[in-house]
């Protein structure tokens, strides 16, 4: 599975879809495509696509507290966010390197704490 960019989201969001299911797939993505790299270029490809702009900032601009995932990211400055960014930069950088298993528990962690989002969310509206 290729990894997610901001047109698809676009086109896909354009066509109907929900934004947050279209977070948890871009990052469902993410994952899917760190499993199988290996070379410097796929950590790469993997920071650019983890910066994607997601499309429940523009539906959630002035009321970022109600955003369904706002306490694993808190506009960009959450814990969560920060050091999962920063794992992202050190492996763009030397991930060929490095132990994939760091890489891939953030990951793997993050993509948790997004579902968990998701199922309060869904909790909420019923």
């Amino acid at each position: 599975m290729s990894l997610m960019t901001f047109e698809e989201m676009k086109r896909r969001y354009g066509g109907g879809e929900d934004s947050l299911e279209l977070t948890i797939e871009k990052w469902l993505r993410i994952k899917q495509f760190s499993d199988k790299a290996f070379l410097i270029n796929h950590f790469q490809d993997i920071l650019r696509a983890a910066v994607v702009p997601i499309l429940l900032c523009t539906e959630y601009v002035h009321q970022c507290s109600l955003c369904p995932i706002f306490d694993v990211c808190k506009q960009g400055r959450s814990d969560e966010w920060i050091t999962l960014m920063r794992i992202i930069q050190a492996y763009a950088i030397a991930g060929d390197l490095l132990p994939k298993e760091p890489f891939m528990g953030h990951i793997e962690l993050f993509q948790e704490k997004l579902n968990a989002c998701r199922e309060h969310t869904v909790e909420k509206a019923h």
